[in-house]
């Protein structure tokens, strides 16, 4: 975690502490704003160190499922409080905040870094595929209850919560397949990762050299289908490494030699041990930084009603700005760095992906939990969210499909998102 958000976590102590002498409603809001943002980051860097122990795929389905736990929690006391338009707008946010907003500037300081920007098109197009998916989703039962009142129909808005019950089960059983599908690769194998399962066995640096020489030559090969690849020989990488932990090297190489195919061995380089954080720490500070997520968010949702009357905003521009940028921060800030990087495949996986989880997971959750709440929340959506979730959809798969980003269409993603704010803002949503 950046050593500017252990700063932050003055506000995370401040604010239940400030709660206790009534002070103005907007000063609230923005110190428990401010004091969910390094707990946020802590979240992320505690589920980290629980997958070093848990094993890629087991890891993978942790990140995926704490991921959006910030706007869960934050969305589910705002539920408490009635809050139904202000969760509305922040599910809409939050998709369109990670495929537009961060996409957006992570693409253009990429861009104007590295140029243009090049990745493989199959997951691209993947994600593409789910977001069209997830919107449609989305846009079903507001399209339905459009129809239903131009015809008069009766016992609309019940068939309209119906409708948004039996759409967020259909989506959640979409979840289910796509971590199948992701994380455990479900159906999602080859010829060539046949080959790896040949490395499992090895265990000097000589094969790991190897290896990461393969991985390169791979890396560089033009064609689709590398991702599944690369997976699996970072996988055996780290089967290798362990194994090195727990018995002496051997000198077996004939294995590698059979992987790599001939690929010269390249002398490896001697790098600090790392090691992992103890379990019981990890889960420690996942629980803390968790249960304060969830102190400051009842603070925060508090002071929402106060805020938006004093400023004279609407919540729905409220919800759909600022409650996932509270969230969502320190995972935008992740993503920028990916891009700096020149990691354009792990930009796209983390925007997009944190995008369809919204959908695919925590509006489907939310819909489900309001059942417990005092107001119902169903998938109607205004048609200015609606709008830009279609445009939206639309402008990621154009500019996915060649295989390659330019700043230009970062700064067209960064535009849309802020003609969305601007028109939320004047008009409410």
């Amino acid at each position: 975690m950046p050593r500017w958000l252990y700063f932050l976590l003055i506000f995370a102590v401040l604010a239940p502490l400030l709660e206790l002498f009534h002070p103005p409603p907007l000063l609230l809001f923005v110190i428990a704003a401010l004091g969910i943002i390094p707990l946020a980051s802590l979240i992320g860097q505690a589920v980290e160190g629980v997958a070093e122990h848990t094993g890629e795929r087991v890891g993978g389905l942790l990140f995926a499922t704490f991921g959006n736990a910030t706007e869960l929690i934050i969305s589910i006391f705002a539920l408490s409080e009635g809050l139904v338009d202000v969760v509305r707008a922040s599910i809409i946010g939050s998709i369109l905040g990670n495929a537009l907003l961060v996409l957006g500037v992570a693409v253009c300081v990429g861009g104007f870094k590295h140029g243009r920007l090049t990745f493989e098109t199959r997951p691209a197009s993947q994600y593409a595929s789910l977001l069209a998916v997830c919107i449609g989703g989305l846009v079903l039962p507001t399209v339905a209850e459009l129809l239903a009142s131009r015809t008069n129909q009766a016992q609309i808005i019940e068939r309209g919560i119906l409708l948004s019950d039996f759409i967020a089960v259909v989506l959640l059983l979409g979840y289910l397949a796509f971590i199948l599908f992701s994380v455990f690769q479900l159906g999602d194998k080859n010829d060539e990762e046949d080959d790896l399962d040949l490395a499992i066995g090895a265990r000097s640096m000589a094969a790991i050299a190897r290896l990461l020489a393969y991985r390169r030559h791979v890396e560089k090969k033009a064609g689709s289908g590398k991702s599944g690849l690369l997976r699996n020989i970072d996988a055996t990488v780290d089967a290798i490494v362990a194994h090195e932990i727990e018995t002496p090297p051997l000198a077996e190489q004939s294995t590698e030699q059979a992987l790599v195919k001939g690929e010269a061995a390249q002398p490896a380089k001697t790098e600090p041990e790392h090691k992992k954080p103890q379990l019981w720490r990890s889960l420690l500070l996942l629980s803390i930084a968790t249960i304060g997520v969830a102190i400051l968010s009842e603070i925060l949702v508090g002071s929402i009603e106060p805020v938006t009357k004093t400023l004279g905003w609407n919540e729905g521009f409220v919800g759909l700005v600022f409650v996932p940028l509270i969230g969502g921060l320190p995972e935008y800030f992740n993503t920028i760095s990916m891009a700096l990087d020149k990691r354009v495949g792990m930009v796209l996986a983390a925007s997009a992906g944190s995008s369809i989880q919204i959908a695919l997971l925590v509006a489907p959750i939310l819909v489900l939990i309001s059942l417990l709440a005092p107001q119902r929340l169903d998938l109607i959506f205004s048609i200015i969210e609606l709008a830009v979730l279609g445009l939206a959809t639309f402008l990621f798969s154009e500019i996915t499909q060649d295989g390659e980003l330019v700043w230009l269409e970062g700064l067209l993603l960064v535009l849309l998102y802020v003609m969305m704010g601007g028109t939320v803002f004047l008009f409410g949503s």
